[in-house]
């Protein structure tokens, strides 16, 4: 269960706290931080929610995205993983707030003997454990920060006041961290702002999950759902902004035909949407897929795309998704916003288009009509991601954080 520790660096016992569920939204840079922690030698311990159990725990080990072990037989990096019951999950504005997954987590802390608490976000199931046992535990606290969440990624029926008491929550549990991890410049900034100190700030973008998400040919994995081989065949997540997704498909059908892939939950305005502007023919909705389809769905597309408003929101998370598709060795069609645009100005991996449903549809329809250009961008990606984005090379930065 050991990897290799940086010099003079200690074997640590780290519990790791995020507030999702699990496979959802933050429990990607969790469980990716969790694992480059155990590759660095440290024994951790991942505590998330269960998507299926409503009162039970359960505890079991990971070394990679795609299945888990009762015991950690064999190499790793192996990380202990805990998931608490998902009763009054959503309870609170938020989320998070599951009383029994809450107890747990404090349960966890006070009789766990460990030397860190990393907490991903703010959410009562993360910061309510800390706040309850840092009195009679001497353990030191990290926080990481991905996402603006008052007042954008947390509407709250737009109440002043509600995002006003978020914004709170969200800003005072930074104060007690030794140091925070911040995903974006923006978060940055926003940490500084309010005070904290900039040494004890550090700038850890989204990283790629390039053992998991490989290049497949797209015929193979068409094949494996039923879809044309030879069409064209453009994908896109489910997202903030689906419905001008669906939009800019409409306008790329005057140009060219081809087949949307909308890959994510069931979302049923988004299907009325594409029912409204006539293509629902040529749109496939998956659905929720499991983690062993969801690379071979991304593999179908000659394309992928993402519609980003330039907004405070985009500016302040890193949308993981466009990382997921250049892994996956596709060229990418996006906005240049936030952290996406330094990526797309300094390396070849996609085109930057303006936010513009026209100008959009005419990037999508320029690489679908060259074929040459699409595998240009799309080995490009793919060496991007592995070289200078997979989480392995983002491990020293993160295991720097907790050694330091």
């Amino acid at each position: 269960m050991r990897g290799i520790l940086c010099e003079g660096a200690e074997i640590m016992k780290i519990l790791v706290l995020n507030f999702n569920l699990k496979g959802v939204g933050t429990y990607r840079r969790s469980f990716y931080f969790s694992r480059e922690l155990a590759r660095h030698g440290h024994n951790v311990t991942m505590f998330t929610v269960s998507r299926d159990s409503k009162f039970q725990s359960k505890v079991y080990f990971k070394k990679d995205w795609v299945g888990q072990s009762d015991w950690p037989l064999g190499e790793g990096p192996w990380v202990r993983m805990i998931e608490g019951p998902n009763w009054g999950y959503k309870w609170l504005p938020g989320w998070g707030s599951g009383p029994l997954d809450i107890w747990l987590r404090t349960k966890e802390i006070l009789t766990g003997d460990y030397d860190v608490v990393y907490g991903f976000e703010y959410h009562p199931n993360v910061s309510w454990p800390v706040y309850w046992t840092r009195p009679f535990k001497s353990y030191r606290f990290f926080s990481d920060w991905c996402d603006w969440f008052a007042g954008n990624s947390n509407r709250l029926r737009n109440w002043k006041i509600a995002h006003r008491i978020d914004g709170w929550r969200e800003e005072r549990i930074r104060f007690l961290a030794e140091k925070i991890t911040v995903t974006s410049k923006t978060l940055l900034e926003r940490a500084l702002n309010i005070g904290i100190p900039a040494d004890r700030i550090v700038h850890l973008p989204e990283g790629a999950a390039t053992d998991y998400i490989q290049p497949i040919p797209a015929r193979e994995a068409r094949l494996s759902y039923g879809l044309p081989e030879d069409a064209l065949v453009v994908l896109t997540g489910l997202d903030w902004e689906i419905e001008r997704s669906l939009c800019i498909f409409a306008a790329l059908l005057k140009k060219i035909p081809a087949t949307l892939i909308v890959l994510g939950r069931e979302h049923l305005a988004a299907v009325r949407k594409a029912q409204e502007l006539g293509i629902g023919s040529q749109v496939h909705f998956t659905g929720w897929v499991s983690d062993d389809d969801y690379p071979c769905w991304i593999a179908c597309a000659d394309v992928c795309f993402l519609s980003l408003e330039d907004t405070l929101l985009h500016r302040a998370r890193w949308p993981a998704k466009i990382l997921d598709y250049l892994a996956a060795g596709r060229p990418v069609v996006t906005n240049g916003v936030g952290e996406v645009l330094d990526l797309f100005t300094q390396r070849e991996v996609g085109v930057l288009a303006h936010y513009d449903i026209e100008a959009m549809a005419e990037a999508i329809a320029a690489l679908l009509k060259d074929p040459e250009r699409r595998l240009y961008y799309g080995q490009q990606a793919r060496r991007v991601m592995v070289e200078e984005w997979d989480w392995r090379v983002r491990g020293e930065q993160i295991a720097g954080v907790v050694e330091g």
